[in-house]
């Protein structure tokens, strides 16, 4: 089984923050405040002073308006982190767990699609703008810093149909050999038709001409429908983490 500070590098390169500072072990990543993982710390190393270390990364993210935040795994460095960081304030957000599986293993237990799944190197609008009704929290100032995001790392971006009105989308973010599986929406309105497998299928089938041989996803832990269907697909957890962010 991949090791977590693995499983955190892969998830770190996946989505790419604009701006990223080494701390004495710690990166602090920022981009303007747009979704979590790319404006928390990844604690991959222990700080010689932790008071000190934390006293720099509350200031820093208070000049650019961005709450504190760490993301707390298995690997987060020093150990006691989580406990130290709830002892400060920070509150508990968003369990999550990362499931890894091999790509082969996975299309063996999907369904071929029985619709088109259009898969392109970088995001159209239409993608853009369904995945952000879906997922999004902002204006357009947020979602073009998102978009930045999704540029920043080599992916495919998997949409049906290929052009509005959209009813599914996903990414595969391509980190070497391994590949993530991020942005997975389907329109309300046509949910329980499969066509999340179909998405999923077309961009590992794509992937496996890149040279991708596994794959891992991120899902919140209390997702239940979404692990049951993950868990079908070959999927076992590999690691786990959650934000502090401090109130």
């Amino acid at each position: 089984m991949i090791a977590a500070a693995r499983i955190d590098a892969l998830m770190n390169q996946g989505w790419p923050a604009a701006s990223s500072t080494e701390l004495d072990g710690w990166l602090v990543r920022r981009n303007a405040g747009v979704t979590l993982r790319a404006n928390s710390v990844l604690p991959a190393g222990a700080p010689f002073d932790l008071g000190r270390a934390l006293d720099y990364v509350e200031n820093l993210y208070a000049a650019h308006g961005i709450a504190p935040s760490f993301q707390v795994g298995p690997a987060a460095q020093p150990g006691d982190l989580d406990a130290y960081l709830a002892a400060r304030g920070y509150q508990l957000r968003n369990p999550t767990l990362v499931l890894c599986a091999t790509v082969s293993e996975v299309l063996a237990n999907l369904p071929e699609p029985d619709v088109a799944v259009n898969i392109s190197a970088a995001p159209d609008d239409h993608w853009m703008d369904f995945w952000w009704s879906v997922d999004g929290r902002g204006g357009s100032a947020a979602q073009a810093a998102a978009r930045q995001i999704l540029n920043r790392s080599r992916a495919l971006y998997a949409v049906i149909p290929s052009g509005p009105p959209v009813r599914a989308i996903g990414r595969l973010a391509l980190v070497g050999d391994w590949a993530g599986l991020y942005c997975l929406a389907v329109d309300p309105r046509h949910r329980r038709l499969g066509l999340a497998q179909a998405i999923i299928h077309g961009l590992l089938r794509k992937a496996t001409t890149l040279g991708t041989e596994r794959v891992w996803l991120q899902v919140v832990e209390s997702n239940a429908p979404a692990r049951a269907l993950y868990d079908r697909l070959g999927f076992q957890v590999a690691s786990r983490y959650h934000y502090r962010v401090k109130a």
